[in-house]
């Protein structure tokens, strides 16, 4: 990201496709994009990327990848993170990523916005039903031989039906993509017997859920500048129906911390992509996040991370020069976020 970046971007369906047929050279200067995209699926071998889209983004859809051959190093959420043969991952939106194929990796990429899957159905919160889309959740899966045939026979068949669409063939492709999300609940029901047990099926967990989805909205706004404050607790309330107290009660029930905490961490997670991959200075980072002054954000930061922000963006920064990490980036080099 160039030192004038102002704001990290929010790419859009259409824009990571463009990014893609463009061979990633360039990050588009828009976010929205003449052409409406809300489902693109692609063999990742296909993708002919000599470089990478390189600039951290906010995407507002979901990427399905499916490697079944070499593997993936990326870095999602200043975190590290690595796909390997016969692995499958799935990505949010409101995740601050930067995305890259690495040589040899065969597999597929399908993504698609969460208007597109629910469109024609009747539940709109059945997203949230699937536990590893949830809060803490593990969202990558080891896949075993059979269920390497079963998800090699749907994403060629889904392929073909993107590539070559007849009658139905929407229809189609969104029942296979529920298939999918579905096959992979079971397998995270099998794998990670406890977490699936313990939870994620109460109103408390689904009321969570749901506040992660209005306050991923809001931070994608304001990362774009398109408000100057994130929502004070009541209004979250407001949107999801329901009173301030209430709220705070299942938000401490199913994570066992408050409401303001999460809000805080997530404003610290986009402080430090802000500070990692910006030019903007402490009081423009500060400003663009909601604070009113410079001593308030450097108070705040410093709570959470003690360190202030400038030594943080030192320490960090020569991290990357360095080696490609920093010190939530303990696993891989920072080939991609993803």
């Amino acid at each position: 990201m160039t030192a004038n970046q102002n704001y990290i971007k929010l790419l859009d369906l259409a824009s990571f496709r463009a990014c893609i047929e463009n061979n990633g050279h360039k990050m588009p200067k828009q976010t929205v994009t003449a052409r409406k995209c809300d489902f693109f699926i692609s063999s990742i071998a296909d993708i002919k990327l000599d470089g990478l889209i390189d600039t951290p983004y906010l995407s507002d859809f979901f990427v399905i990848y499916y490697v079944t051959q070499g593997s993936i190093n990326g870095i999602n959420q200043l975190k590290s993170l690595q796909i390997k043969t016969d692995q499958i991952f799935f990505s949010k939106p409101g995740e601050i990523k930067t995305w890259q194929r690495l040589n040899g990796v065969e597999g597929y990429m399908v993504a698609f916005t969460l208007e597109y899957l629910l469109l024609q159905i009747q539940n709109k919160n059945f997203i949230n039903t699937f536990d590893y889309l949830l809060p803490k959740a593990q969202r990558k899966f080891d896949l075993n031989t059979t269920e390497v045939l079963f998800f090699n026979g749907i994403f060629e068949e889904m392929l073909r039906e993107f590539k070559n669409p007849k009658k139905h063939s929407i229809e189609l492709i969104k029942s296979w993509i529920f298939v999918i999300l579905i096959r992979a609940n079971r397998i995270y029901s099998g794998q990670y017997k406890k977490e699936f047990l313990t939870g994620y099926k109460n109103s408390a967990q689904q009321t969570y859920s749901r506040f992660l989805i209005v306050l991923e909205e809001s931070l994608k706004k304001l990362a774009l500048g398109e408000i100057t404050k994130i929502p004070k607790v009541s209004m979250f309330a407001e949107q999801l129906n329901i009173n301030a107290t209430y709220l705070g009660e299942c938000i401490r029930k199913a994570s066992g911390t408050s409401t303001k905490t999460i809000i805080n961490k997530r404003i610290m997670l986009l402080a430090k992509c802000q500070l990692l991959h910006t030019g903007n200075n402490i009081s423009e980072i500060g400003y663009q996040l909601g604070f009113d002054s410079s001593a308030y954000f450097i108070r705040f930061f410093k709570k959470f991370e003690n360190v202030t922000p400038l030594e943080y963006r030192k320490h960090n920064s020569y991290n990357y020069a360095i080696t490609g990490q920093s010190k939530e980036q303990k696993i891989a080099p920072m080939h991609a976020i993803l």
